[in-house]
């Protein structure tokens, strides 16, 4: 072999090598959460079995329900378990207690339990909604494994309580023990990722590189990274890390996120809109934009560092304090005496260009802030984001719940079967625990593949493994391949994940590992085809009975997102603009999960996102501005103005279009007059601003998502004032 032949194999088992490296460490975080989980698992088993505990089941199951692959989820997730386990048990103590010899009324008063937490879950987000799904089925699995000896009920309790407790204790000490994952490092690098694909994002936009579909698809993006920084911040508080002091800076953090998205976005359509129109101003504003990708967003490769993001800081403040100087060398392309409506819309772009650059600057600097050890935080605490669910999908998921326990549980006294009441246990846990899922029959649809798997593996595991194994040793290492494939299925992907949870429960209830164990396979079997029965019941119910994929209920998303609007016209402006802006986006949060755009239905309701995010935000930043205004005359100019919006969102008709067109310019028109005899420039700039982005939005054929069986509108008579 030449020397050349071997520096060319040399060079190739180095590359072979980094790339293996690469990969092993990309997948140390995956078989870490393996052998964690089974470790925890096989860890309440012996406590549980140690202490003699009735069903060291339970303890199992709870470990592979709240693990997570931080520590922080995983305490926030114990929590409220234990609150829900609570609850659930008190309720059923309270049906026992009520209908102590009436099956049917318990099971009536069952279903309806289950219904109303089922229903209560998707009202909240993240962990919190976990104590809805265990008050519901921790009711079901008491109450139906002594439905007929109810006096039994406070020992079985008890006992099932205590198991709950030895699985989190388990859980969170092998979290937080072995090889502990915080999320500082998940936080650091989602808010760095986010940061660094905004500025190439907005690169691409302001250069005119992007294209219409690339944009809504990295918009939905943006809001699934939103709901995400969310989720990962409220489970960050319960961590013993840097960042559970930092709360306040991540709450600004996402919040000016979206102020500034929402800028990125309304600054893109007030370019388009001038291009469209051939507005003078158009050439003009894309010199400054041109100024500002150059010397912002050029170097975005950079901004992934703590140094680049110091140097882009100074970047930004820089081009701010000469921002004046390039807006007079721009306005001079216009000519000396530029007409109205295009010295409006100058200015209309103008002060956009001010607003997401001072957006950015602060982003910037928050976002510097988040490694630092400073004390000295401002009060956040009127930043909230808030969630925005469907009320009546919520309903239907209660009612589904409701219709499908009492539907097994009718089953089951008429042909007086056995195992009914198991049926009727698994029913409500998989309709208890599956609901909050963006798409609950799918969701169920993969337990019931995970516990079809697990039925025949634990039927092989029991009978032809665990007879052949004398001790504990052994029968850890019997169950350890099934618990490790479960494991692995729960961290895989979102697709497998329910499947894992449905194999992971399905194999555990049929083990049944104890310290007597009881071998009858005539009994696991029907046992497990009733747990399988149940899970068939409940994917059937959510899968026929107005499920939450139809387009009835996504057409109810435009709605909600109408009603935003109103919120922006009516609300307390304390606080207002980021409860508009995280209410806007959790509305869109089963849109964003899935980040497609092939049905036209979800790409109109993206256009309605889009439309209400431009248009409230304006009203918002109007109603604030004119607070300051001591003539009552405008103010009321104003208030006519937003009640016309108002009325345009709640119905939107091309009748209420004209109208809101028609007032927003001839309130237009009067703080122009006034724009003549003002000091104050800068406050009725940025009235100006917001007037005129509201108007041209709503004179906007291509981005008003007004119904198009209406009649259009005729033209606002009056002088054409302004890009249309």
């Amino acid at each position: 072999m030449t020397t050349k032949d071997r520096s060319f194999v040399k060079s190739r088992m180095t590359e072979l090598a980094h790339e293996i490296w690469a990969c092993a460490a990309s997948e140390t975080g995956t078989w870490l959460f393996v052998f964690k989980t089974t470790l925890a698992a096989l860890l309440a088993m012996w406590i549980s079995m140690r202490f003699e505990l009735g069903q060291p089941v339970t303890a199992m199951v709870t470990v592979f329900l709240i693990m997570q692959p931080q520590s922080g989820p995983v305490l926030m997730k114990s929590l409220y378990r234990i609150a829900g386990t609570l609850s659930g048990a008190l309720a059923c103590l309270a049906l026992f207690a009520l209908f102590p010899q009436d099956r049917v009324l318990f099971l009536l008063g069952l279903s309806i339990w289950v219904g109303v937490c089922t229903a209560g879950a998707p009202l909240l987000r993240n962990f919190r909604c976990y104590a809805f799904v265990l008050a519901g089925y921790t009711a079901a699995m008491i109450g139906m494994s002594i439905v007929s000896q109810p006096e039994a009920f406070f020992t079985y309790a008890v006992n099932r309580f205590t198991e709950v407790v030895v699985g989190i204790l388990c859980a969170g000490l092998v979290s937080d023990l072995v090889f502990p994952r915080h999320l500082g490092s998940s936080i650091s690098s989602s808010v760095r990722d986010c940061y660094t694909e905004f500025i190439g994002f907005a690169h691409e936009l302001f250069s005119g590189k992007a294209e219409e579909g690339d944009i809504k698809r990295i918009h939905l993006r943006f809001i699934s990274n939103t709901l995400a920084l969310e989720s990962l911040r409220g489970a960050a508080f319960w961590e013993a890390s840097e960042f559970r002091g930092r709360d306040a800076r991540l709450r600004r953090l996402n919040a000016d996120f979206m102020a500034m998205s929402t800028t990125t976005h309304s600054l893109h359509k007030l370019m388009r809109r001038l291009r469209n129109s051939d507005s003078r101003a158009a050439p003009a504003l894309n010199s400054l934009l041109a100024a500002l990708d150059t010397a912002l967003l050029n170097q975005r490769d950079e901004f992934s560092s703590a140094k680049g993001a110091h140097s882009n800081a100074r970047k930004i403040a820089e081009f701010r304090k000469d921002l004046t100087r390039r807006v007079k060398e721009s306005l001079t392309s216009l000519g000396r005496e530029p007409d109205n409506p295009t010295l409006l819309d100058f200015d209309t772009g103008t002060e956009m260009v001010r607003r997401f650059t001072r957006e950015m600057h602060d982003y910037t600097r928050n976002y510097i802030s988040l490694n630092t050890k400073s004390r000295n935080d401002e009060s956040c605490n009127e930043i909230r984001f808030v969630s925005r669910t469907d009320p009546a999908m919520a309903l239907l998921n209660g009612v589904r719940a409701m219709l499908a326990v009492l539907l097994v549980a009718v089953f089951w006294i008429l042909t007086a079967w056995p195992y009914g009441a198991s049926a009727v246990m698994m029913v409500a846990i998989a309709c208890a625990l599956f609901a909050p899922a963006p798409d609950p029959a799918r969701a169920i649809k993969a337990g019931l593949f995970g516990g079809c798997i697990a039925l025949p593996a634990a039927f092989v595991c029991k009978f032809f493994i665990l007879p052949a194994m004398d001790g504990f040793v052994l029968l850890c290492m019997a169950l350890a391949p099934f618990l490790l494939l479960s494991a692995w299925l729960l961290v895989l992907n979102r697709k497998t994940m329910m499947i894992g949870l449905g194999f992971c429960c399905m194999f555990c209830f049929m083990i049944d590992p104890g310290n007597t164990m009881r071998y009858n396979p005539i009994k696991l079997i029907n046992f497990g085809w009733s747990q399988i029965l149940g899970q068939a019941a409940a994917t059937a119910m959510f899968a026929i009975f107005a499920p939450v994929t139809s387009p009835w209920f996504k057409r109810r998303i435009p709605l909600m997102l109408r009603r935003q609007v109103n919120l922006a016209c009516f609300a307390p402006l304390a606080g207002l603009e980021q409860r508009f802006e995280s209410g806007t986006r959790d509305i869109m949060q089963r849109i964003a999960a899935t980040g497609k755009l092939e049905a036209a239905l979800d790409r109109h309701i993206v256009d309605w996102m889009f439309f209400v995010l431009e248009t409230g935000r304006a009203v918002i930043h109007l109603r604030r501005d004119v607070e300051t205004l001591p003539r009552m005359t405008q103010k009321k100019n104003v208030d006519a103005c937003i009640h016309a919006i108002g009325e345009l969102f709640h119905q939107p008709t091309p009748e209420h279009r004209f109208s809101a067109v028609s007032i927003a310019e001839e309130t237009l028109l009067s703080f122009r007059e006034a724009a003549k005899h003002e000091n104050n420039k800068l406050r009725l700039d940025s009235i100006l601003t917001s007037l005129h982005c509201i108007r041209l939005a709503l004179l906007d054929n291509d981005s008003t998502p007004i119904s198009e069986k209406e009649e259009t509108e005729p033209e606002p008579e009056g002088d054409q004032l302004y890009a249309s």
